[in-house]
């Protein structure tokens, strides 16, 4: 099981999803290029604050090509969607703690994009939120979500005081 934000970790999600009969059938013909930007939120242990690890997903045919971690910021244009979210959503997300659909529906998620073929795909989400749930092996070498910090805040907010 390779530790998050690794290499073998990119690449075991690439495998993933290359097995997947549904992510096959479902994505779009073509060759798409998606940015995931992941924010330091003071709340991650694996990001300071001001950190941001930006992953691209190349998916040709319904076939991941492509599944990195980049050192520098890419130019935008070059990306058909760029989904950013801060680190600690990520996490819970891949932890199974979080639905993706559900926080970027609430907002927790900016995703920039041609919409009208995310509708059209919606199908594909729902899958690769269900693969991301279900099938990622992840070790946890600096602790899992949901992190102290996080936890503190969410039950300030909830019982009414400010965060």
């Amino acid at each position: 099981m390779p530790a998050i934000y690794t290499s073998q970790w990119y690449d075991s999600l690439k495998e993933i999803l290359n097995r997947s009969d549904q992510v096959t059938k479902n994505a779009p013909r073509g060759v798409w290029h998606v940015l995931a930007e992941i924010k330091g939120d003071g709340a991650s242990p694996y990001l300071a604050a001001d950190d941001v690890r930006r992953f691209a997903i190349v998916l040709n045919d319904g076939k991941c090509d492509s599944y990195q971690e980049l050192a520098q910021a890419p130019p935008r244009k070059d990306f058909e969607f760029i989904l950013e979210l801060p680190a600690s959503l990520f996490e819970r997300v891949v932890a199974n703690q979080a639905d993706p659909v559900e926080a970027g529906l609430k907002g927790a998620v900016k995703i920039t994009g041609d919409m009208r073929v995310l509708i059209q795909n919606a199908e594909l989400v729902n899958i690769l939120s269900e693969i991301y749930q279900r099938e990622v092996q992840t070790e946890w070498p600096k602790g899992m979500p949901p992190y102290a910090v996080e936890a503190s805040s969410l039950t300030t907010r909830s019982s009414g005081g400010t965060a």
